[in-house]
């Protein structure tokens, strides 16, 4: 039931009050528009369309992003990553607009801002998706009542190429690991060659202790993958003997991956190799071992890959290189 009453600054305040929900209250300066208001509210409360946005007023997308940094990432297993980036979307400029002023022009200043700075495609998108995330967590799962439309939804994502085409000529290998051997970092010339030998991500070769490794089977054990699954990996006689000699602590490499970059970068540029990534070793990996007369099947269970259509992007196959063995078959 709505109650409306004047001040004594002249305000008329409207009180509006119904069983099982917080009053709602708000003032006008004449009571003319205060009862049309409350004549409005009653009907979408009678409706149940109406939402309570007094809490929403009171905050700042900062508010929403530093609880989910808190509450939400620490659980995941990218949480350094995403720590990072949700900390740079905290200090940024859009984190300072109130939730119900937030708009998807906002959002595209911050992408167009992103992309200046150049930002990967796929990393603008992350921090995007950050924020949409970020928005549906706090209406779904912390009860916030928000705007219906997410601030997000309209703006358009960068595209993506995801097949990567650069992969080492086989000089090209030998002299990253030349320049590697010159490096301040001692184990940049092992992890180097442990990647190309392995199809192992940085992450997975760097959680690797000795318990991981079976000397005697030649296996190394992949606990909590990318894809949430344990894998067991062959290791040749090259990657044995290189877990043999690397051993920090009880891991295999114990670095971090903001350290390791710096020295690899360094080596990439003294072997004189442009627009290539450590991930890159991985589909070095996965190409030689196709090029080798490998099957899907015997590839897949190396590289963790469930789908042909998450392994296509990373074969790297040309016509041209498969001429020899459409001559074998045809002879």
């Amino acid at each position: 039931m709505a109650y409306i009453k004047k001040r004594k600054s002249g305000l008329w305040t409207v009180e509006i009050r119904k069983q099982f929900q917080k009053p709602i209250y708000k003032s006008f300066v004449s009571k003319a528009t205060a009862s049309a208001w409350a004549k409005d509210i009653e009907t979408k409360l009678h409706k149940y369309e109406y939402e309570d946005y007094s809490d929403s007023k009171r905050l700042k997308l900062k508010d929403l992003i530093i609880r989910y940094r808190d509450e939400i990432t620490p659980n995941k297993k990218g949480y350094k990553e995403e720590t990072y980036k949700l900390n740079y979307l905290i200090r940024h400029e859009i984190s300072k607009h109130n939730l119900l002023e937030l708009q998807s022009s906002h959002i595209y200043k911050l992408k167009t801002e992103l992309k200046n700075n150049g930002k990967a495609p796929a990393t603008i998108n992350k921090y995007i998706h950050y924020i949409h995330t970020v928005w549906e967590t706090a209406k779904l799962e912390w009860s916030l009542s928000l705007p219906p439309k997410n601030p997000v939804a309209l703006v358009k994502r960068e595209t993506v190429y995801d097949k990567i085409e650069r992969i080492l000529t086989e000089q090209e290998y030998k002299d990253l690991v030349s320049a590697s051997k010159l490096s301040k970092l001692d184990m940049l010339s092992d992890l180097i060659q442990f990647a190309y030998l392995t199809a192992m991500r940085f992450g997975e070769i760097t959680k690797l202790t000795l318990e991981d490794i079976s000397f005697e089977k030649k296996i190394a054990i992949l606990i909590d993958t990318k894809n949430g699954e344990d894998r067991e990996v062959p290791l040749s006689d090259k990657a044995i003997e290189i877990c043999r000699r690397n051993r920090f602590g009880g891991k295999l490499f114990n670095i971090d991956r903001d350290n390791f970059k710096n020295h690899f970068n360094n080596a990439c540029r003294k072997a004189g190799i442009e627009n290539f990534r450590f991930h890159d070793l991985r589909a070095c990996s996965i190409t030689n071992l196709f090029l080798n007369g490998w099957s899907i099947a015997e590839v897949s269970t190396i590289s963790g890959h469930k789908t042909w259509s998450e392994l296509k992007k990373y074969t790297r196959l040309k016509p041209i290189q498969l001429l020899d063995k459409l001559n074998q078959a045809q002879a």
